[in-house]
């Protein structure tokens, strides 16, 4: 078979280099920009044939391995179409692949529009130790890097890589939440809510088990083997305590995730976790010791009474929203900054009009700010240096004598200005460490 890697990111790479080059394939690597010598020199020796623009070897192929990100209109989707080549996706290729050699291995899939890093890791961190546990997907760790012996694969799954890839069915399936989100990628906010819905349904229709969100009831309601979590759900929180409809009341003795910004991952780990037998104690053990990720409301440090958090994963505004109304009462100045994706901000900015000391705002995030005229309770910077002055500046104001938060939770992508959220977060965090060693 002739087998064409469209994009040659880091899921591609590691499904080339831990499973395709095992079998017996013709491979061709398609991109849209030049490869790095290493790569080139890396194809030449394993006989990969490759192309630095769409064309001809995407043409030839049996079988097309899309990048999650490439868009649906983009020339390669073009080629494909026209031709009738067959698409899937490393993390579909990779589970067919496992499945076929650990046929009894369990998938848990996780999406949403927020928190999905923070539950996939949330759900493999207690179920460590009671099962041999692979903890990845798209939170960075592709799937096709993992062992075939591992007793349950928990895995992190992008709308994209549902659009793309149609047959990826786990055992039991997540749904964090829905909230407009990559309406900049996908046709409609209908599209993108049925990629993600489908994940649940295919779970279901296989005979799993589903976890969802009880605010999106509406959408799959009377189903069986459907558990919902949050507001008049199978599982609910109240008073820092998760209660169940079987009566287990989980305490949740962590600080970091009392915040409301991880209510809905924990209440679907902890559902995810009963359900594969985990007892109560061990539950409230590990949710005691896990640590949240780095990029997502870290607590990066503190000076002269100034406390500072990078959120730099939050790209969009539902998971930036959700952020500051954990600040509700405090004081605090809000950054945002990044790349819109076509979002309704009216409400979000309400929430900051009213709340926060005063909001930085710098990169392309600027030019959509000023849509909203209602909006004033803000000042603009040329980059995030400067508007990490300025918040400090505002911070150190006398007139606050409680503690003060300046909080990076950008509401937009970070491709203005930063690589990535990762590179945008390290970057805030160094100028929180520049700003500590002068203490």
């Amino acid at each position: 078979m002739k087998i064409c890697l469209v994009g040659y990111g880091i899921s591609n790479e590691e499904l080339l280099k831990n499973i395709l080059l095992k079998e017996n394939h013709e491979i061709y690597v398609s991109n849209n920009k030049p490869f790095s010598d290493k790569d080139i020199i890396f194809f030449e020796n394993n006989g990969i044939s490759y192309e630095e623009k769409h064309g001809d070897l995407l043409k030839s192929s049996d079988l097309a391995i899309l990048s999650p990100g490439i868009p649906p209109k983009s020339l390669p989707i073009q080629i494909i179409m026209e031709n009738n080549i067959p698409y899937t996706t490393e993390v579909e290729y990779a589970w067919k692949k496992i499945k076929k050699e650990n046929p009894k291995a369990i998938f848990i899939g996780v999406t949403g529009t927020n928190g999905k890093s923070t539950t996939t890791e949330l759900i493999g961190h207690i179920l460590n130790g009671s099962y041999n546990t692979f903890i990845g997907g798209n939170l960075g760790t592709p799937l096709s890097s993992a062992d075939y012996d591992r007793e349950v694969y928990v895995v992190e799954i992008s709308s994209f890589q549902l659009f793309w890839g149609k047959e990826f069915t786990p055992e039991f399936s997540v749904l964090i939440n829905l909230m407009p989100d990559h309406l900049d990628w996908h046709s409609s906010l209908e599209e993108y809510y049925n990629t993600k819905l489908g994940l649940i349904i295919k779970t279901i229709k296989n005979n799993g088990l589903g976890f969802i969100n009880s605010n999106l009831r509406s959408y799959l309601n009377n189903v069986k083997n459907l558990f919902f979590f949050g507001e008049n759900g199978n599982y609910i929180w109240k008073n820092n305590m998760i209660e169940t409809k079987n009566n287990i009341n989980i305490k949740v003795n962590n600080e970091s995730l009392k915040l409301d910004l991880y209510r809905e991952d924990v209440l679907s780990a902890v559902a995810v976790a009963l359900n594969l037998g985990i007892s109560k104690e061990l539950i409230e053990e590990k949710l005691i010791s896990f640590k949240t990720l780095e990029h997502r409301l870290e607590y990066v440090g503190e000076y002269n009474g100034i406390k500072f958090y990078n959120d730099s994963k939050a790209t969009n505004v539902h998971s930036a929203f959700t952020a500051y109304k954990s600040f509700r009462g405090k004081n605090y100045v809000a950054l945002l900054t990044g790349r819109p994706k076509n979002e309704d901000m009216h409400e979000f900015l309400l929430e900051l009009q009213n709340n926060a000391k005063k909001v930085i705002v710098f990169g392309e995030m600027v030019n959509e700010i000023k849509k909203y005229n209602f909006f004033t309770n803000y000042v603009v910077e040329k980059d995030l240096h400067s508007a990490f002055i300025k918040a400090v500046d505002l911070a150190s104001n006398d007139d606050y004598q409680n503690d003060f938060y300046i909080i990076l939770s950008p509401a937009g992508a970070s491709y203005d200005l930063f690589k990535n959220y990762k590179e945008r977060g390290k970057a805030f965090k160094k100028e929180v460490y520049k700003l500590m060693e002068m203490v």
